[in-house]
């Protein structure tokens, strides 16, 4: 493995000249992504919307599912195709202009078609966001190679962190912009409303994509090679996990810990169907969810940046813990206390913003520390796309939830995400490891 700065030395080091320029740059285009992502929410209004379409839960997780799969499964193969280009500023300059104004296509369709074609309507938006996830996907490895390369170690959480809070606070208003929208009171019917949600997301990504120009790509020294063939990157793969054992735990617990999955599409349709909320509910339990994303990105400026990324996703996923096991209270509560399911269920949501908003970062983090600098695209393509087997989650939630109930599926997310969190133990700290 390559040989990691010393933290403490870097500490004491001038920041590079172009520290400013990249953090605001990094900060606007993160701050604008998580803006723009809380109108389409995966978790709120994206299943609300397709359950308008059909009355299938299968088919809801498959489509929750499939927007994991668009974006974890490329990875691999982009990693090896960018690993030795010298820049990879161009490649996400690219994939997000090209991927981005897919979504107002997508919302132009919807609202030409979407009440009289459910089921073109239901095909345009699974091809769309498989569309957009992976563009999505293939500016990811090089953004985050660039993160490393533009953003010192110990300066990265706070940067990134900020620009997480920031969007947290603009996904805020778009959850009260949200609810507005999918009100009774709204002027905008079914599809028009959804499709307005789409077009005002797509417009916020594009504005987002131009901040990318800005961010300044030191040279690394490294010379300009052939891009590997995939036949050569997956044939690095079994030495990669075969002889770097800390990298395989890290792989196995994010593996399992995505599998909490199973439940992500089925607490707005639990509260809608069973519980007596209305659809309006999602814009609230949207602003509910970006306040966890906001509480995220403080957490990860702290954790990141002071105590490391073992610590940073240990925390993270004992946030993810408290959904499955506060919904599972949501039947007995109804029954003596139907009033405190608001708040319950915000507070649900809340939890879901802090685990869907950082489980990420502390993976990747321990990947950037850990890996070698020349490999370091290619560990995060394959921790990517190996994640990418959870995204039958979702599905295997809905057949749950079809075959037993809603709160069986909650039960095993529970248990998925307290035996991932037991994993952890088998995991070092890369700080420490390396006398940082």
């Amino acid at each position: 493995m390559s040989e990691q700065p010393n933290t403490a030395l870097e500490g004491r080091q001038p920041l590079p000249w172009y520290y400013r320029r990249n953090a605001i740059a990094f900060g606007v285009d993160m701050a604008l992504f998580h803006t723009a992502i809380s109108f389409i929410g995966a978790t709120t209004v994206l299943p609300t919307f397709l359950a308008a379409l059909t009355d299938s839960e299968i088919i809801v997780g498959l489509a929750s599912g499939l927007s994991s799969a668009a974006w974890l499964l490329p990875q691999l193969l982009v990693a090896g195709l960018v690993a030795r280009l010298p820049r990879k500023k161009p490649v996400v300059v690219r994939s997000v202009w090209l991927s981005r104004p897919v979504l107002l296509l997508m919302a132009l369709v919807v609202w030409l078609v979407g009440a009289h074609n459910p089921a073109l309507t239901l095909a345009v938006t699974l091809l769309g966001i498989t569309i957009f996830f992976v563009g999505d996907a293939c500016a990811s490895v090089p953004w985050f190679d660039l993160v490393a390369k533009g953003l010192p170690l110990r300066r990265r959480g706070r940067v990134l962190g900020m620009g997480q809070v920031i969007g947290s606070v603009g996904g805020i208003g778009a959850g009260v912009v949200v609810r507005y929208i999918l009100s009774p009171d709204s002027p905008w019917a079914f599809p028009t409303d959804y499709a307005l949600l789409f077009a005002i997301a797509g417009g916020v990504f594009l504005v987002a994509s131009l901040a990318i120009f800005f961010i300044h790509e030191p040279e690394d020294g490294a010379p300009a090679s052939e891009a590997q063939s995939l036949r050569q990157v997956l044939a690095s793969i079994p030495g990669i996990l075969s002889g770097d054992r800390l990298f395989r735990r890290v792989v196995t617990v994010r593996v399992l810990v995505s599998f909490t999955g199973v439940a992500s599409a089925f607490y707005v349709l639990y509260a809608t169907r069973h519980l007596g909320f209305d659809m309006a509910a999602a814009g609230l339990f949207l602003s509910a969810q970006v306040a966890g994303s906001m509480a995220a990105g403080a957490l990860m400026g702290l954790a990141q940046d002071r105590w490391g990324p073992l610590t940073h996703m240990r925390v993270v996923m004992l946030a993810g813990i408290l959904p499955p096991a506060l919904t599972l209270l949501a039947g007995p509560l109804q029954a003596v206390a139907p009033g405190s399911l608001s708040t319950l269920f915000l507070a649900i949501y809340f939890f879901l913003g802090i685990y869907g908003n950082s489980i990420g970062w502390p993976f990747f983090n321990w990947v950037l520390e850990h890996a070698p600098e020349d490999r370091r695209p290619l560990y995060v393509g394959l921790i990517n796309t190996l994640t990418a087997m959870a995204m039958v989650a979702p599905a295997i939630g809905g057949w749950t939830v079809r075959a037993i109930s809603y709160p069986a599926v909650f039960v095993l997310a529970l248990a998925i995400g307290v035996t991932a969190l037991a994993l952890t133990t088998t995991i070092p700290d890369t700080r420490t490891k390396q006398g940082r």
